[in-house]
């Protein structure tokens, strides 16, 4: 009888330790460099892309709400990694979910472009008692730094410049679809 339970034991004992090795590889993921610039005031402590957590954090999302209209509606996150999803809701090319990757050379541009702006510094919430525009949203997270901004009515110029070219830097994107999950 022991015999016959000797092969599945062994299976088992084969089993954990594979799990165990793998969920070693996957843990000993090491933070990214800080960056090695001097830092100044208006420059992050930490991590440029992304929060301080040694996992893939969220770096970039941005999102337009529907109207009754129709306008484009989607959100696309953008991760420390440069890996990205877009959500295509509605009278967008692409509907559903997707998923791409960003280089660090977008990355640098999307940051760069912000601080231009002085997006840090704009207020949370440009908005009225106005129900069909569509809204607009962008979160940054970078270092000790987590700001959205959500637009709708009175929105500055200078947001809705940096939205358009955001737009510009990922819709075109080589979007992959992500299978459905179950």
């Amino acid at each position: 009888m022991q015999a016959r339970f000797f092969p599945f034991v062994i299976l088992i004992a084969g089993l954990l330790l594979a799990c165990a090795q793998k969920q070693t590889v996957t843990t000993t993921k090491t933070a990214p460099t800080p960056p090695t610039e001097p830092q100044t005031k208006g420059h992050y402590d930490g991590p440029r892309f992304g929060g301080p957590g040694k996992t893939d954090s969220l770096f970039f999302s941005m999102e337009r709400t529907p109207c009754f209209g129709q306008c484009k509606a989607y959100r696309i996150n953008v991760y420390r990694s440069g890996y990205a999803t877009f959500e295509g809701r509605s009278n967008v090319e692409l509907e559903g979910m997707h998923f791409g990757h960003v280089g660090k050379d977008t990355l640098a541009t999307l940051l760069r472009e912000a601080e231009k702006i002085q997006f840090f510094e704009l207020e949370d919430k440009y908005d009225s008692n106005v129900t069909d525009l569509p809204s607009s949203i962008i979160r940054i997270v970078g270092g000790n730094r987590d700001k959205r901004v959500y637009a709708r009515v009175g929105t500055p110029a200078k947001f809705r410049s940096y939205f358009e070219q955001a737009e510009g830097l990922l819709f075109p994107l080589p979007w992959h679809p992500l299978p459905a999950q179950e």
